[in-house]
Parts: structure tokens; C-alpha cells; sequence
């Protein structure tokens, strides 16, 4: 059965429901009837009650609180009975009663007394009293069926949203202290804030996170307050930075804080330019005694992932971090085959170690240095005249279209000319992701398309890639990563590569975080991820796509399309490349990471035969998505989408969640976030409270 059919087939809303038909001719008659009845009789044998009643009826109206609050007064009433034993509480109950139907009892003996009532209720100042503690029990059961009546005789869109109670807030408040405290670990999983309807955490278990999680929402402003130290700044006096107001980076960090106290390996890509990230996490590792790697001058740690290692690997990693908007197709693949060429002659002739591996493939993209480092292949090299043919070949390819290599060796220089490619070198401190993996530590890439220009993507690519190798590599094994890579501002990296990196991170243990304040990159990411945390937003249209995918149903369009680099979808297939005699086609040289091509614009390149492609490097959908019922394919990266039609149809969701509008995003307060997750246990919590946790630098 389609999702669609079984979620509206399971959720309906609940309509009005009469304990007397509304149909029935004589509905008024009877309804007035009985309430007089009801009450001549308290006012005969229950005056207190009625008055207790019809204050806790107009309490529960008021406060719109659940029905559970009058348990209050009711076990108030019963304590009290059993402190003064229950003999005394019913005969202090019954008093009134017995004397006022004596005295009508004498009616018809002295007809009289109709005219003088009130001496049935002689002595009431005494008496009425005594009621109070039974009184307090049967007002609160009365008040109960009251109260549950008028919400049976309203339809549930019409019906009030019940309030917390006392015991609701109480929670709410101490547990908003813990974490407000730094208590963002669970046994499980981490805590994103507040639940304010239920008064508990709004946590993810790192089982569900392993789907991929996306928040989103409006940018945040910049609060000045007790922030965050900066590295070193530990105890030493040195000035507080600025902290980051509620908003998607900051919900984002409560799940790396939670992630390094629990030992995980975190890899961080910060395309924000952000003041307080880097102490904000230099505090949680020192805490949790785990290393920190910074990237830049910051940190003074290098990042070469272009060097050593399979060729192949390398080649991909050089490809996917390439902008190829105004690139033609032809020239793609030339430029694709050109590096898989330039990095199998680095393997098989080194350069110098001292020198940038990037320096190195920047100069080799001239076909004339290409054909020397030929000359540097050893003789007895096992695969020389193989790669000779190849090299010469792409060599005289090249020179026959002099304006391909141009394109992308501009992009390399500029990259190594930034002032964050000149880090992009071989040094003393060196990050390695696999290292970061194996020591249970935190890499922090700081990077501001602001300042930085292309520079910036390019880094956040290049990470993103070796980060899509490195999972790869750990499904291979198989061992789990247990770890966490988060790219906050992502909407600056190429959508399919992300998608790729959510399906794969599922597989290999990893959580991927992706945090965005641009509501376009949201929308576009919000189909492949199974948690969703979505902050105030402001665009109407991005809403209800957002309130859709909450709902159960795809955001819609091909992840990167609408983003500055095409997607897959975006590119046309091309011809096949005829055939170079020696010359192995694109897809051989690149065999491992497929998903390069497609970023490349190869879509139409000589396809590679399935049997080619190892199974764990298959894309796949992530472990909460195998659970649920399969809709479709979601695009580039392989998940199923959980198509659930459009969100009017689904006014309720699924089952017992309740309902996400585009209204209700629009109109999150500004310290308050949705919190939507897919499976394995669908959950909705449509109102939920930010709360910045402590860090332990800032205790004292």
C-alpha cells in the first residue's frame, strides 16, 4: 500500500461525537430536563460540590490544562479524609444531606414548610464545612467528565490545544537547567533543547541521527554575552568572544558537544566564518580530554589529502572539488581523464615531499611537464609503457584543445594563491580524516565564502570527497565510524556530494550534520535526511516544501539544482568520447567514487558495467529509510523518499503526530524549533525550546 494511502488511511481528524444525537427531535427537551435534575439534587444533597464543580470547570476552561491536573484537588480531598478517617469525612458529607431530607421529609405531615426552605438548611455554617473533603473528590470527577464532554462536542481542528500543567512546567524548567548545565548527553544520543508541550528533551539517538541530520531555519543574530574562549584562552583572562543567538549552528553544536563527551571522532566544516566555533569546541575537547585539529593559521594545521595513497582516489578527490559551472562537457571529460592520467604518474613518480601536492598537479597540468614526468618513471616500473601510452595520449588530447586544461588549472592556482589554500602544504601538523578516526578526535575546518571566495567551497569539497572516500573505505572493511562529520553553512557544497554523504555516512557508522540558514539548500536536503530541526523560517514557498518532507512527503526538485554548481539532474547526457587506442575510458580510472562523474558532468561518459562497482560503493539508502515502506528513488543519493503525497492531504501526518504547516514554521518564535524524525519510530514535536548548553569552560 503507498505511504500516502496508509498515513491518511490511519490519521483522520476526529469529529464532534454526542451522547444524545443531535438528530433527535426532542434533544433540547431532554438535555434541559436532566440539568435541572442534576441540579435540584446538589442543591438537596451536594452544596458543596456543585460550587467545588463549577470552579474546577471554570479553571480547566481557563487554563486549557490536561485533564490530569484535577488529580490535584482530588488526591488533596482524599488525604484529607484519610487524615481525619473516613467515618468522620462521610458523616461530615452526609449531614447536611440527612438533615435537609428530614425536614422535607415532614412535608406531608406540615405542608407548611414549602414556605419556609430555609429552615432545611438551619446551621449551614456548621455543617457545610464538613462536605469539603468528599466534596473536593466528586467535584474533581464531575469537573473531569465536564471537561472531557466539551471536548467530545468539538471537531478536533475547533477543539483548544491543551496547555502544560504544573507537573509539565516543573519538568520543563529542571530540565532545562540540566542542560542549560551542559547536559546534552543521553544514554543514547544527544539533546537538541526542550520539548514545550510534553516538558521533556528534544533528543536524537545517534541511531537516528545516523540517517542524516538537517537544521534549518532563518539566519541567527549575534548576541554579545559570557560566549566562548578562544583556543588556548582556557583560565588565562582572555577576552569572551561573542556568542551565536538560537538558530541552526547553535542547535547543530548541541550534537557535537554531545558527540565529542562521548569520544566520537568530529569532523567540522564551518562555511560561516564563525567567532565562536572554534573555543566553543577547543573547551568541549579539552573537557573530554580529546585532540583538536584546527585547519589554517588558527590552528596551524596543514590538510594534503592529494597526496600519497591510491591514484584513483586522489583523482576523484582533485574532481570533486572542481567547480565546473561553465565548463563544456567535452572539456569535463577531457579534464577528468587529463587527471586520473596526472595522478597515476605522481604515484609512479613522486615529487618533491617538500613541495604542495597541488603545486605539483597545478605544474603537470602543461601536456609538456606531463611528457617529462614520464621520463622520471622508473624502468622498472611494472606498469610503464601502460602509462606512457595513456599519458601521451591525454598529452596530445590536450594540446589539440588548449582552452581545457586552462579552465581548471586558474581554479588550482587561485586556490593555492588564498590565504586558506597556502595551508593546503605538507607541515609538521598534518589533518588526516582516517587519523581523526582513529584517535577519537575533532578536526575543525574554519572557511568563509565571505572573505574567501571560491577558495572556501573548494576546501569544503575537497574535505566533503575525502570524507565520502574515507566512508567508503570504512563499509569496505566493514567497521563502523562511530563518528560525526557536521558542514554548517552547506549550502555552499555541492548538493549531490552531500546527499552521497548522508547515504553513505548511514552505512559506515557515521553521522552527517548538515546546518543551513538558506531555506533553498534546506528545502532541497530536507527528502535525504532522517532528522529534521527546522527553526523560524521566512519564505513562504520554502515552508510548505518543508512542512511537506515533515509531513512525510519530498520536498521535490533534484538535490543542487537550484544551488550555484548544477546537480546531476541539471546535466544534459552527452555522447560517448570515441575510443583512444591504449587510453582506458573515464569510468576505469575512477571506478571507486561513480558519484564523481555525475558531479563532473559524465553522466553520458562511457557507463560503467555494473559488475564493476563494488556493492559498498554503491550508493544506499541509510538505515531508518530500509525500514520504511520504499516510495521511490530519491536522486543522486539512492534513498527513498518517503512520498506521502502533498501535505494538504495529510493535515494530521502519521498516526498520533501532529500537525506541521507552513504557518507554524513561519511562526516559530525565535529561540523555538520543529523537530521531525523519520524512523525507525516516527516523531513529531512541533514546539521546541533552544536551550545553549554550558561549556566547561565557562563553569564557575
Amino acid at each position: 500500500m503507498p505511504v500516502s494511502a496508509a498515513a491518511a488511511a490511519e490519521r483522520a481528524p476526529r469529529r464532534a461525537r454526542y451522547l444524545i444525537p443531535r438528530d433527535n427531535p426532542r434533544r433540547g427537551e431532554i438535555v434541559a430536563a436532566f440539568a435541572v435534575v442534576v441540579l435540584l439534587a446538589h442543591l438537596l444533597v451536594a452544596q458543596l460540590t456543585i460550587a467545588a464543580t463549577g470552579t474546577l470547570f471554570a479553571v480547566g476552561k481557563v487554563s486549557r490544562w490536561r485533564l490530569r491536573w484535577l488529580a490535584v484537588p482530588a488526591g488533596a480531598g482524599l488525604i484529607w479524609a484519610l487524615a481525619i478517617g473516613p467515618a468522620r469525612a462521610v458523616d461530615g458529607f452526609t449531614a447536611g444531606p440527612r438533615q435537609v431530607l428530614a425536614y422535607l421529609g415532614g412535608v406531608p405531615r406540615s405542608p407548611g414548610r414549602l414556605l419556609h426552605l430555609g429552615g432545611a438548611f438551619a446551621g449551614l455554617g456548621q455543617w457545610l464545612p464538613r462536605q469539603l473533603p468528599l466534596a473536593l473528590i466528586a467535584a474533581a470527577a464531575e469537573a473531569a467528565f465536564l471537561l472531557w464532554l466539551s471536548w467530545l462536542h468539538a471537531d478536533e481542528p475547533a477543539a483548544p490545544v491543551a496547555r502544560p500543567g504544573l507537573v509539565v512546567a516543573v519538568r520543563r524548567r529542571y530540565l532545562a537547567a540540566d542542560v542549560r548545565a551542559g547536559g546534552v548527553v543521553t544514554r543514547d544520543g544527544g539533546v537538541l533543547g526542550i520539548d514545550q508541550a510534553a516538558g521533556g528533551r528534544a533528543a536524537v539517538s545517534w541511531q537516528e541521527a545516523e540517517g542524516g541530520v538537517l537544521a534549518a531555519g532563518a539566519a541567527a543574530p549575534v548576541t554579545a554575552g559570557p560566549g566562548l574562549p578562544g583556543p588556548g584562552a582556557r583560565g588565562s583572562g582572555a577576552p569572551w568572544l561573542a556568542a551565536p543567538g538560537p538558530g541552526p549552528a547553535a542547535t547543530s553544536f548541541q550534537l557535537v558537544h554531545a558527540a565529542i563527551r562521548r569520544r566520537k571522532p568530529v569532523i567540522a566544516v564551518d562555511l560561516t566564518g564563525s567567532s565562536w566555533l572554534a573555543g566553543s569546541l577547543a573547551a568541549v575537547c579539552a573537557e573530554a580530554g580529546a585532540q583538536l585539529y584546527q585547519f589554517g593559521e588558527a590552528g596551524q594545521a596543514c590538510y594534503e589529502p592529494l597526496r600519497g595513497g591510491d591514484p584513483v582516489r586522489a583523482a576523484s578527490l582533485a574532481l570533486g572539488m572542481i567547480d565546473w559551472t561553465g565548463i563544456t562537457d567535452q572539456h569535463r571529460r577531457l579534464c577528468a581523464a587529463y587527471l586520473g592520467d596526472v595522478f597515476a604518474a605522481v604515484a609512479a613518480a613522486p615529487g618533491d615531499p617538500r613541495e604542495p601536492a597541488l603545486d605539483d598537479v597545478t605544474r603537470l597540468l602543461s601536456p609538456a611537464a606531463l611528457r617529462a614526468r614520464l621520463d622520471r618513471v622508473p624502468a622498472h616500473h611494472p606498469r610503464r609503457d601502460a602509462l606512457a601510452e595513456r599519458i601521451i595520449a591525454s598529452a596530445s588530447l590536450a594540446e589539440a584543445d588548449p582552452a581545457a586544461l586552462p579552465a581548471i588549472a586558474g581554479q588550482l592556482t587561485a586556490l593555492r594563491a588564498s590565504a586558506a589554500g597556502r595551508w593546503l602544504r605538507p607541515g609538521a601538523e598534518r589533518i588526516v580524516l582516517g587519523q581523526v578516526l582513529r584517535e577519537r578526535a575533532a578536526c575543525l575546518f574554519t572557511l568563509d565564502p565571505g572573505e574567501q571566495g571560491s577558495a572556501a567551497s573548494m576546501i569544503a569539497g575537497l574535505v566533503a570527497f575525502d570524507a565520502l572516500a574515507l566512508f567508503a573505505e570504512l563499509r569496505g572493511i566493514p567497521v563502523s565510524g562511530d563518528g560525526l562529520a557536521w558542514f554548517s553553512g552547506c549550502e555552499a557544497v555541492d548538493a549531490a556530494a552531500l546527499a552521497e554523504l548522508v547515504g553513505r555516512g548511514g552505512r559506515a557508522g557515521m553521522t552527517v550534520l548538515l546546518s543551513t540558514t538558506s531555506e533553498t539548500a534546506a528545502a532541497s536536503l530536507a527528502e535525504v535526511v532522517n532528522v529534521l530541526a527546522i527553526h523560524q523560517l521566512a519564505d513562504p514557498e520554502r515552508a510548505g516544501q518543508l512542512a511537506a518532507a515533515a509531513a512525510g512527503a519530498g520536498a521535490g526538485g533534484a538535490p543542487g539544482a537550484v544551488w550555484g554548481r548544477p546537480g546531476p539532474a541539471a546535466v544534459p547526457p552527452v555522447p560517448a568520447v570515441p575510443p583512444v587506442p591504449a587510453v582506458p575510458p573515464v569510468p576505469a580510472v575512477l571506478p571507486a567514487l561513480p558519484q564523481v562523474s555525475a558531479a563532473a558532468g559524465l553522466a553520458g561518459a562511457a557507463p560503467v558495467a555494473p559488475a564493476a562497482i563494488p556493492d559498498w560503493a554503491r550508493p544506499a539508502a541509510p538505515g531508518w529509510a530500509r525500514r520504511m515502506p520504499t516510495a521511490g528513488a530519491a536522486g543522486a543519493a539512492g534513498t527513498v523518499a518517503l512520498a506521502a503525497g502533498p501535505a494538504g492531504n495529510l493535515p494530521f501526518g502519521i498516526k498520533g503526530s501532529p500537525a506541521v504547516t507552513a504557518e507554524s514554521l513561519l511562526g516559530l518564535p525565535g529561540d523555538a524549533f520543529t523537530l521531525v524524525v523519520r524512523g525507525p519510530e516516527r516523531r513529531v514535536r512541533p514546539l521546541c525550546r533552544a536551550v545553549p548548553a554550558r561549556l566547561p569552560a565557562s563553569r564557575a
